[in-house]
């Protein structure tokens, strides 16, 4: 981590994560383009030079962007939800909630909009997605059979869950006049019941 110096200057090295936290917070304000060495290291504080210990230049970090975003907004969110033993409309509360918390959703937002000029970007999504989606099936599998439906609610669950925080206004961890109880509940198939 910085320290600063009596002249209130920055030393010390940020951490590889920082890097990659600021290269998406730039990517998702201003996309792909802006995302360059001396923008995140003002954006940091830090000399440039200080990238070079992490990264051999910007196509590296544009790679390593992607690993992390996949291990940081996917990946440790389905390990820690499958961590807990809670009943299906908690687990999947708890998933929003993990979800939302990370502020996930302006960074798909962002991976989508650099998907539309980078083909290996738009494959990463797919994955991604299928991932989530697959995940979501195994959670929700408990209460359907394999099959359309099974499918159809898992789909559901990962739209809204990806874009409800792009399509409404956002208070905290929540959505304004958001059912999300409901929602759950419909996904969950225990509305009816």
């Amino acid at each position: 981590m910085q320290t600063k110096t009596g002249t209130g200057h920055p030393t010390g090295r940020v951490t590889k994560q920082q890097w990659l936290a600021a290269a998406l917070d730039e990517l998702a304000s201003a996309g792909v383009e802006s995302v360059r060495v001396a923008v995140l290291a003002r954006t940091l504080r830090i000399s440039k030079s200080g990238f070079y210990w992490h990264f051999r230049n910007r196509d590296e970090l544009l790679e390593e962007m992607k690993v992390y975003w996949v291990d940081e907004y996917s990946k440790q969110i389905i390990t820690e939800v499958l961590g807990r033993d809670d009943p299906l409309q908690k687990r999947l509360l708890n998933l929003v909630s993990l979800i939302r918390t990370k502020l996930a959703g302006k960074y798909d937002l962002a991976f989508t909009s650099w998907a539309k000029r980078d083909p290996s970007v738009q494959e990463l999504l797919d994955q991604v997605r299928d991932m989530r989606i697959e995940f979501v099936k195994l959670l929700i599998s408990s209460e359907f059979p394999p099959g359309d439906e099974l499918e159809a609610r898992a789909r559901l669950f990962v739209v809204y869950v990806s874009w409800s925080e792009v399509m409404f206004r956002q208070a905290d961890t929540a959505l304004h006049g958001e059912p999300l109880n409901k929602i759950i509940e419909i996904i969950a198939g225990t509305a009816d019941k």
